[in-house]
């Protein structure tokens, strides 16, 4: 008999049904078969999060129930973002161990407390557990919980933005993972500017994950805008939001009118967190390493350097502007300080 050496043949074997979500910068489904991939580093993961793959593994017997088991696990990525076997065989073993033959079975609370307690298994922010919740019942097409249809009443209600303490973020979790539905996008788009500021945060660090529409983007641009000149914390909320804007040359817009302004450590994470995919524009990621620094800050230049370094698709991009001729003497030492740090002997 074949031995079993990756996730997707041991829960294949034991007759689940799998489905697969990135969980790392951004909370979106992977194919069965790209996860497979990954697992036995074929495929490089896509956009490592501190040098780790993040993923939720959600698995039920289909004669059993539809209510799935569900597993956050990280593993480390090594240098060009594939998977680290090692650990991979490692989390498989303790799957092992605590689940035995039963693996036909749901976990008894006992063998899920045995899983829970390691290195691999993490628990994911409030928001983004909130966010998955909402896709994983969208794809399931389950109904989304009662919070919905709350948040879609105060978003209808004009004027009585100020009653949101009932509001639950799953609510709003639900809403912005279904902005295809029901005129939801329209809905947000019309309220956004008179949302309060608590409302409006949230609503903010949900959309990090979703597709807007070209209306909602060019809202959420405006805004961005308008905040800038007041508040480059409060801004930068906004230009994470505009990740998946539908309308890229906004988001590059809004990118470097943060960049031309940025003096928080906020800025700079907002666009290596999140609008990475942007980085892979030679002009933008020039651009951003040149406001990075002028900060003078070696280690926040190490710190963003190491992250964007780890990411596939952008590796190639960000070692090439290590060498650019036409470099400021800013970046220039930066470049050398981190060369240095680099080169220092390691001690243990």
């Amino acid at each position: 008999m074949k031995k079993l050496s990756t996730l997707s043949e041991i829960l294949q074997a034991s007759g689940s049904e799998l489905r697969v979500y990135e969980m790392g910068r951004q909370i979106h489904h992977i194919s069965s078969q790209d996860f497979y991939q990954m697992e036995v580093a074929k495929l490089p993961y896509p956009a490592p999060i501190q040098q780790h793959a993040r993923f939720a593994l959600c698995f039920w017997q289909k004669q059993q129930s539809t209510t799935p088991y569900i597993w956050f696990l990280q593993l480390p990525v090594n240098e060009q973002g594939f998977i680290n076997l090692a650990a991979r065989d490692q989390f498989i073993q303790l799957v092992v161990d605590a689940l035995g033959q039963e693996l036909n079975r749901q976990p008894n609370e006992e063998q899920q407390q045995a899983l829970a307690n390691n290195q691999y298994i993490y628990k994911p922010i409030e928001e983004k557990l909130a966010f998955f919740n909402a896709v994983y019942k969208r794809d399931s097409q389950l109904a989304p919980t009662e919070h919905y249809l709350a948040f879609r009443r105060y978003l209808q209600n004009d004027g009585e933005w100020d009653n949101w303490q009932g509001i639950a973020l799953q609510g709003i979790a639900d809403l912005v993972a279904r902005l295809d539905r029901d005129d939801n996008s329209k809905l947000l788009t019309k309220a956004f500017p008179q949302l309060p500021l608590e409302v409006a945060n949230k609503t903010l660090e949900l959309l990090e994950h979703a597709k807007l529409d070209q209306q909602l983007s060019h809202t959420l641009a405006n805004l961005h805008q308008q905040q800038l000149l007041k508040d480059e914390e409060l801004a930068s909320l906004y230009l994470r939001a505009l990740a998946g804007a539908s309308v890229k040359p906004l988001t590059e817009q809004a990118i470097e009118l943060q960049l031309s302004k940025a003096e928080s450590v906020h800025s700079f994470i907002a666009v290596a967190g999140r609008l990475w995919q942007s980085l892979s524009s030679p002009v933008l990621l020039k651009l951003f390493f040149e406001a990075i620094a002028k900060q003078n800050d070696p280690e926040l230049f190490q710190q963003i350097f190491a992250d964007l370094v780890f990411i596939p698709s952008l590796r190639s991009f960000v070692l090439a502007q290590l060498r650019d001729p036409n470099n400021s003497e800013a970046l220039q030492l930066s470049i050398a300080q981190l060369i240095k740090l680099y080169q220092a002997p390691k001690h243990h």
